[in-house]
């Protein structure tokens, strides 16, 4: 059994007082088991002042985590935060595992290390679930992550997040790695033993009216769609009218377009499509796809962004599912403009709820991701690990 606390702070110019402020929610001496892991989201400026550093030489246990954007946890929320999560156990035990110096390295190299490695994981015991922080790399993709872990004989379930940064200049202190900074690395915290995670899954298609049943992927290469029914990706966008003579997308200051992706297999995952690819009538996406996949297409929106919220929320009280942590996409933030932070709330109202109804806490911790890490389901009620986008996952260990 895994328990799970979380702290917040917003002391970015004060270590000091991080620490103290990080200490005294933990509450080590009451709440620290014999086995003890740290999960830390963090925004950019918490590395340049000095205050994670702080934190990984007065905290007494190891951490792993990344950069985000807009973080919150069982005790607040913010965009220029920092949270740690602390999992404490006596019967689960928690290893790190990573590869560092990604960039330097080619797709195939790093496929064959992430076999090695899973296999490594897997020596004596096959973990309940591994949790996965990843730099966005540009030779490397989530998907190509998912695919080597779904090709392992004994699939070990993934869930996690690729960082996500909004800073002005490049940031090099991306993803951390026991207690370590490190630009392009992947890390791995496996967790073996008595813990039993469930993972949950949310997005505002769920809440989409519209009556159009999509189109067929006709021509992709990898993240690029080429083609939907036959005729190019933009085209088919402007016979949807969702994009502008001038290739503009209707109603929206940035050039993002969600779409759902039905495979035959029953599997189905949210793709972000972000960039019309310069002399060409194709679509660049923040994942790949196949040939023959049902696609629709849909616009970002923040009423079905926060439904999407309180639906994943609401099944987690009505269940009783508690120590939680969860991933949101950076695109859902946007889509609630000016609201950014509204999921959080929701998180913080539904937390009231769940103390009424079961005298307990609701522990949890949320960050901002470019890229959602969760197994979904598929016909045949196995686990396939997935990427997603414009998604709100969870993952519960109570």
């Amino acid at each position: 059994m895994i328990k799970l606390y979380t702290a917040i702070t917003k002391e970015v110019d004060d270590p000091k007082k991080a620490v103290e402020e990080i200490s005294e929610q933990l509450n080590f001496k009451e709440n620290m088991l014999k086995n003890t892991v740290g999960i830390v989201h963090y925004y950019y400026e918490y590395i340049e002042t000095g205050v994670f550093e702080a934190l990984a030489e007065a905290l007494p246990f190891k951490m792993v985590g990344c950069v985000t954007a807009y973080v919150a946890a069982s005790g607040g929320f913010g965009d220029a935060a920092l949270t740690i999560t602390m999992l404490t156990s006596d019967d689960a035990d928690f290893s790190i595992f990573s590869l560092n110096d990604l960039g330097k390295k080619s797709h195939e190299i790093i496929s064959e290390e992430l076999k090695n490695l899973f296999h490594e994981m897997s020596k004596k015991e096959t973990p309940k679930v591994a949790m996965t922080f990843m730099s966005p790399l540009k030779n490397y993709s989530g998907d190509d992550l998912v695919a080597v872990a779904n090709s392992i004989e004994k699939t070990i379930p993934i869930f996690g997040t690729l960082a996500f940064y909004l800073g002005q200049d490049e940031f090099h202190e991306q993803i951390i790695t026991n207690n370590a900074v490190s630009a392009d690395s992947l890390v791995l915290l496996a967790i073996y033993g008595d813990v039993n995670p469930k993972f949950h899954v949310s997005t505002s298609f769920d809440f989409d009216e519209s009556l159009d049943t999509g189109g067929v992927i006709t021509e992709a290469d990898g993240p690029t769609l080429k083609a939907v029914n036959g005729i190019s990706a933009v085209q088919y966008l402007k016979n949807q009218d969702m994009l502008t003579t001038d290739n503009a997308v209707f109603g929206s200051a940035i050039w993002a377009v969600p779409a759902i992706l039905s495979y035959p297999s029953g599997t189905k995952v949210v793709r972000a499509f972000v960039t019309i690819i310069d002399g060409t009538e194709y679509i660049l996406a923040t994942g790949s796809m196949d040939t023959g996949a049902k696609i629709k297409f849909s616009f970002l929106d923040g009423d079905k962004t926060l439904a999407s919220a309180k639906k994943l929320i609401n099944d987690l009280t009505d269940k009783k599912e508690n120590d939680v942590i969860a991933y949101s996409c950076g695109a859902r933030a946007w889509a609630l403009g000016v609201n950014h932070s509204g999921e959080a709330k929701i998180f913080e109202e539904t937390g009231s709820i769940f103390k009424q109804k079961y005298s307990v806490p609701l522990n949890y911790c949320v960050a901002y991701s470019g890229g959602e890490i969760c197994p979904i389901l598929n016909d045949e009620g196995k686990l396939v690990n997935t990427l997603h986008n414009y998604t709100l996952i969870a993952c519960s260990f109570g």
